[in-house]
């Protein structure tokens, strides 16, 4: 039987492949001999729309989905049965969308707007009160990615170690920076502020667009993930 981490990069190989064949199409439908480069062009951009579409219809829902698995075995007893088996599902799930990552690696571009999209899903599947509050911000690609990866290791940590109630995502722009805020309110007020592989990454990747990644912990038990970055200059 195949598992599902094959069947999704079956799909994956099979949209990859119509999606060649489509534009290769259009371009032999213009008059003249076939173009090398427009073809080679073609190529391309059908690798890149597959590398969109994968990562916004099949990589963010197994990211919930492993999400959510999580989540079913933290509710589940202690001595349940069900623990073992949705340990199952959550490694299969997890193996899938490593698969489907490294499939589409090459053309691959994270969208933010999705990523907040399914924030605020998860966390209202939770009982989580998400507010948003988005100013209109012109991204550059790179620092869409670095917000988006922002949100999701927010999300994630939230699921994992918080008792959140209520949730913020906020985006600002400020002078020659755009900031991004994750906060929630389910930390105790004397918790270390949080670190790990997940948030030195995102360090590693503001940095690179000299930008910084900062974790707040207020009094109130509120804690805040800041990504804060260069805006895109003005035209």
């Amino acid at each position: 039987m195949p598992s599902s981490a094959m069947l999704a990069l079956a799909a994956v190989t099979i949209c990859l492949l119509c999606a060649a064949a489509a534009m290769l199409v259009r371009c032999s439908r213009r008059p003249g001999p076939p173009d090398g480069e427009a073809l080679r062009k073609a190529a391309a951009e059908a690798r890149e729309q597959l590398g969109r579409d994968v990562h916004d219809l099949v990589g963010s829902r197994l990211w919930l989905a492993s999400l959510q698995g999580e989540l079913a075995y933290r509710l589940a007893d202690e001595n349940s049965p069900v623990r073992p088996a949705l340990a199952n599902v959550i490694e299969s799930v997890r193996q899938a969308a490593t698969d489907i990552r490294n499939v589409t690696r090459s053309y691959q571009e994270i969208s933010l707007w999705s990523e907040i999209a399914d924030a605020r899903a998860v966390f209202t599947a939770r009982g989580v009160d998400c507010t948003l509050r988005l100013a209109e911000v012109d991204l550059t690609p790179e620092a869409g990615a670095v917000f988006a990866v922002t949100v999701r290791e927010a999300v994630t940590n939230v699921l994992r170690h918080s008792d959140a109630r209520h949730c913020l995502i906020e985006m600002r722009l400020t002078g020659r920076s755009v900031t991004l805020t994750v906060a929630n309110d389910g930390v105790e007020p004397l918790t270390r502020p949080q670190s790990g592989t997940g948030i030195d990454s995102l360090r590693n990747r503001a940095a690179a667009l000299d930008g910084t990644v900062s974790t707040i912990l207020d009094l109130d038990g509120w804690f805040r993930l800041v990504a804060e970055l260069p805006s895109r200059p003005s035209r």
